[in-house]
């Protein structure tokens, strides 16, 4: 990396700084850009979670690519050097004739460390780090063909859980969709709960985000390409019911993610124009501060601690192979 692009970095984490002194304020501020990498890692990125895989104190990036002449698909493991994102550890080729690969992150099974699991066609893989390396810890068929999906816990399962959208039907012309959340239970996945039909599920993740210690399913539902709405479902009375829905964005928010900060819970949204904005929960969405454009045709985001220094930073890929690094919080 060049003089200028570590000066850039270095302007972009002292504007960080900045932005957590004016969210102290609750005054919206700007999501600066401080790194920025095209091409990335494959042809096509495809999805992004983050934890810490390796266990080393800081999050790592898990990014799924695709190649389509090769007929390759990827899972990657990358860390932030201080300069830029580097590869720790590549899958095999997961490619499948006709099959989306989706990937979430959490401890599925009680071990303690972060797991990565891979959803194909056929397949669902569990991956954990073992002996410097991500070794499949777990293997069973699939739930089906693949859409969104993402982490979750429930208050009567001790280990997260896996929430997949599934399709159960079709309402005038639009797809109806639940969220399924998939346990480890007796040595394999079962499907344990689920919410209603809610519509078109375009992302999902989880987070407590109402700050009451039990999470809540937060979902992007919406039709075709137009603008929808973020969704948050909470578990009351032994079923899942819908707390808040809003139309945070202007466009299809395919990257939805959250994390806590010193600040409370962060809601991080990646919209299909190119934009990523983050939000907390405050009776509603309340707006925090928007990047500046992004380039159109964002995929997936993910928000952790890449640095190291206890602030969060948003990673929002973008198609074909864009990565892009934005700083939400600095260092307290």
């Amino acid at each position: 990396m060049g003089s200028l692009c570590r000066a850039a970095l270095a302007a972009g984490l002292l504007t960080a700084l900045a932005c957590l002194r004016a969210w102290a304020g609750t005054a919206a501020f700007a999501l600066p850009e401080v790194y920025r990498q095209d091409p990335f890692l494959a042809q096509v990125l495809l999805q992004a979670v983050a934890a810490d895989f390796t266990g080393e104190g800081r999050s790592q990036l898990a990014i799924s690519g695709r190649n389509y002449e090769r007929q390759e698909v990827f899972v990657y493991i990358v860390r932030w050097s201080g300069q830029r994102f580097m590869p720790v550890w590549r899958s095999g080729n997961l490619w499948e004739p006709a099959s989306h690969v989706a990937i979430a992150a959490g401890d599925f099974t009680g071990s303690g460390r972060a797991q990565l699991a891979v959803l194909t066609r056929t397949r669902l893989l569990l991956f954990e780090w073992q002996d410097g390396k991500m070794a499949v810890v777990h293997e069973q068929a699939g739930p089906g063909a693949p859409e969104e999906i993402g982490v979750a816990r429930h208050p009567e399962h001790p280990h997260d859980l896996l929430a997949i959208s599934r399709q159960h039907g079709v309402e005038g012309d639009i797809p109806q969709k639940s969220i399924e959340l998939w346990g480890y239970r007796r040595g394999r996945f079962r499907p344990l709960w689920e919410t209603p039909a809610i519509g078109r599920v375009r992302a999902v993740t989880g987070a407590d985000v109402t700050g009451d210690g039990v999470w809540e399913l937060l979902v992007e539902v919406g039709e075709l390409v137009r603008p929808g709405t973020v969704q948050v479902w909470q578990w009351r009375s032994g079923r899942y019911a819908l707390l808040i829905s809003e139309p945070l964005r202007p466009a299809v928010a395919f990257g939805l993610a959250a994390a806590g900060s010193d600040a409370g819970p962060v809601v991080v949204v990646a919209d299909n124009r190119g934009r990523s904005a983050a939000y907390r929960l405050n009776g509603g969405f309340e707006l925090l501060g928007e990047s500046g454009s992004l380039g159109w045709g964002v995929t997936s985001a993910a928000v952790a601690d890449f640095f190291g220094d206890g602030g969060l930073q948003a990673a929002v890929i973008g198609y074909p192979s864009r990565l892009h690094l934005l700083a939400v919080t600095g260092s307290p």
